[in-house]
Order: C-alpha cells, then sequence, then structure tokens
C-alpha cells in the first residue's frame, strides 16, 4: 500500500505541475487577447473570462498542492470539491462555446463588411485590414476589377523580387480559414484542461482514500499489544504513589 501511496501522491503532483502550466498558459493567452481586444465586446468577455479561469486554476493547484505534500486529509477533500466545481464551470463554458464563437464570428464579419462597403469613402481600413490579414478584396483580387480599380499595395506580398504577387485569397476566405483554426485551437485547450481535471480528480479521490486507510492502520497498530505483554485491567490500574499511600494507611 505504501508504494501505491507514494506512485499517487508523485503522479499527483506532475498533474498538478502540468495543470497550472495550463493556467499560466491560459492567462498569458488571455493577456495578449485583452490588448488586442476592443472593450464591451464579446471577444473581451471571452479573454476576461479566461484570465479569470487561469488565476483560479493556479490557486487551486497551490492549494493542492499543499495537502498532498503536507498529507492533510482534509485539504485534499477540499481541493477534490474545487476541482469538481472547475469541471462544473468548464462544462457550462463549453455548453455556451458556440454562441460565444458566433458572437465572435459575426463582429469580425462586420468588420470586414464594413470595411470593404465603405471602400469609396475610407479606403485605408479595406488596404489596413488587406495588408494586416494577407488578402485581397472581399472574395478575391477580382473584386477590384469588377469595380474597375487598380489593385492596390496591399494585395501584393512583400518579397525581395522584381515580380509582385497577389495574395491568392480573399479577405473572407482567410476570416473563415482564421475563425475555424482559434475555434479547433480553443476547443482542444478546453478539453485538455477538462481530460486534465478529471485525472487530478480521480488521484485526489485515490489518495484521499489511501491517505484515510493508513491512517486507521496506524491508529490499530497503536492500539495493539505487543505478544506477550499483558495488559490489565483498567479498574485495576492503580499508581504507585495512591498504592503507597493506602499501604501506609493500613499500617496506622
Amino acid at each position: 500500500m505504501n508504494r501505491c501511496y507514494n506512485t499517487i501522491k508523485l503522479s499527483g503532483l506532475l498533474a498538478n505541475l502540468l495543470y497550472m502550466l495550463l493556467g499560466i498558459g491560459v492567462m498569458c493567452g488571455a493577456g495578449l487577447g485583452l490588448q488586442a481586444a476592443e472593450p464591451n465586446t464579446p471577444e473581451h468577455t471571452y479573454f476576461v473570462k479566461s484570465l479569470v479561469l487561469g488565476g483560479t486554476i493556479c490557486m487551486i493547484v497551490m492549494f493542492g498542492c499543499y495537502g498532498l505534500i503536507c498529507n492533510l486529509l482534509c485539504v485534499n477533500l477540499i481541493f477534490t470539491l474545487f476541482i469538481l466545481i472547475c469541471l462544473g464551470a468548464e462544462y457550462l463554458q463549453l455548453h455556451h462555446y458556440h454562441s460565444t464563437s458566433h458572437k465572435t464570428q459575426g463582429s469580425a464579419w462586420q468588420q470586414l463588411e464594413l470595411a470593404w462597403h465603405g471602400l469609396d469613402s475610407q479606403p485605408e481600413l479595406m488596404h489596413q485590414y488587406e495588408a494586416t490579414q494577407h488578402c485581397c478584396g472581399h472574395d478575391n483580387s477580382t473584386d477590384y476589377r469588377q469595380l474597375h480599380l487598380l489593385l492596390p499595395a496591399s494585395c501584393y506580398q512583400a518579397n525581395d523580387t522584381y515580380q509582385q504577387q497577389v495574395f491568392p485569397r480573399g479577405c473572407l476566405e482567410t476570416l473563415s480559414h482564421s475563425q475555424r483554426y482559434i475555434e479547433h485551437r480553443d476547443k482542444l485547450f478546453m478539453w485538455s484542461i477538462v481530460g486534465l481535471e478529471i485525472i487530478i480528480l480521480l488521484q485526489t479521490a485515490a489518495f484521499s482514500v489511501l491517505l484515510y486507510r493508513l491512517r486507521q492502520q496506524r491508529r490499530l497498530a497503536r492500539r495493539q499489544v505487543p505478544p506477550g505483554v499483558r495488559r490489565e485491567p483498567r479498574s485495576n490500574h492503580v499508581r504507585a504513589g495512591s498504592r503507597a499511600q493506602l499501604l501506609h494507611a493500613g499500617d496506622v
């Protein structure tokens, strides 16, 4: 049992360390995204929630590692409760993820539409969008030809050769590809956190059971009498001082 106890303890510490690294990664990604996102937008709210989630994960991991190192049963039980709460929060976040992703995609699509339809009045918005996203036109580069406009410099790829190449994809296709990549990445990251939380939950539950059994064994070992030693009933136990006083009183 001791070998199993040590194995679960070490694996639990490693899992908690990986869990903390994921939490730090969530905080770093949310911090970078929070700087680029505009306030009062779904993207800004999503990054704020991710930042809070990463900080909560780090605090829970420190609490759980304290219980593992100090072999505290009550701390491990509270840590198990925290993991269950995190699993519930992750389930709700995954359940409402589709609506959030659709809102984010709608906001980015609206930004592209405003830039494209404002090409006559504010062409620099579309040109800046093309230079940032490495795309040309709304659907492709033929959109400018249909409008009888010359291709702007933002549609050409920057290279060292004299031949300038136009970006092959339009901004709408680039936006769709970017949104799908972000959605798959976030789902993979969130499912990794959920899977690791389930592993930590099972390890913590097993560690708590083993810790309880080891404590019970130690208590029983303390109560057991070594072989060859006779234990007298408690009613016959008399202190040496009290026995001497009784003998002295009898002599008197």
